[in-house]
């Protein structure tokens, strides 16, 4: 995905500004949390989910400069620095549109995403797609708007799942659903990157 035109100049301009870690996490909802480990009265267990950013230009600005790197730390490009993001869940949360036949997914950032070709299922129900612009996880609200097809047997794979649905629907397309034990490191992205 191309970032801003002003982001790129700005990492041209200023190409060794340090990282950030720790201060952005992405929950399982897909929302942006800002996490002030810097204020003088922060404690771990009481503020570490974050606070919400819901200024609709900042999540904007955000979603438009959201990256991975080759070793799967997703990042916001926040003009020449990166501030790589803690994932709660996965780097995408993606969304269900449409219904039936015209059902489509979009990313949290606002991407519209091709139908995905593989999709997995831990051992919460959490569903994990393999999309174009990376692996995400569906917003759990969405799962009743996709049709799922059951097996005519219960799964005995350790997974700890006792009842998979071995296929899901999207559009016109039907996708086989596998068990997952260990999400990012089947996907391939990093949960909390460190310096």
């Amino acid at each position: 995905m191309p970032i801003d035109e002003l982001v790129e100049q700005a990492m041209q301009r200023w190409p060794a500004v340090p990282a950030m870690h720790g201060w952005l996490r992405l929950d399982r909802r897909g929302r942006w949390l800002l996490v002030d480990r810097g204020r003088p009265d922060f404690d771990e267990s009481l503020h570490g989910a974050g606070s919400e950013i819901t200024s609709p230009p900042i999540v904007d600005f955000i979603g438009r400069n959201y990256l991975a790197d080759t070793n799967g730390r997703w990042y916001w490009q926040n003009g020449p620095q990166r501030v790589f993001v803690d994932l709660e869940l996965a780097p995408l949360i993606l969304r269900v549109l449409g219904e039936g036949e015209n059902t489509h997914l979009t990313t949290h950032t606002g991407f519209l995403v091709p139908t995905p070709t593989q999709a997995w299922i831990d051992p919460q129900g959490n569903l994990f797609l393999q999309t174009l612009a990376g692996p995400g996880a569906l917003h759990d609200l969405d799962l009743a708007q996709l049709e799922f097809e059951e097996p005519a047997t219960a799964a005995d794979d350790g997974s700890g799942v006792e009842m998979l649905p071995s296929r899901l629907r999207l559009g016109s397309q039907w996708i086989t659903i596998n068990p997952l034990a260990d999400p990012s490191g089947t996907l391939g992205f990093c949960l909390q990157p460190m310096p």
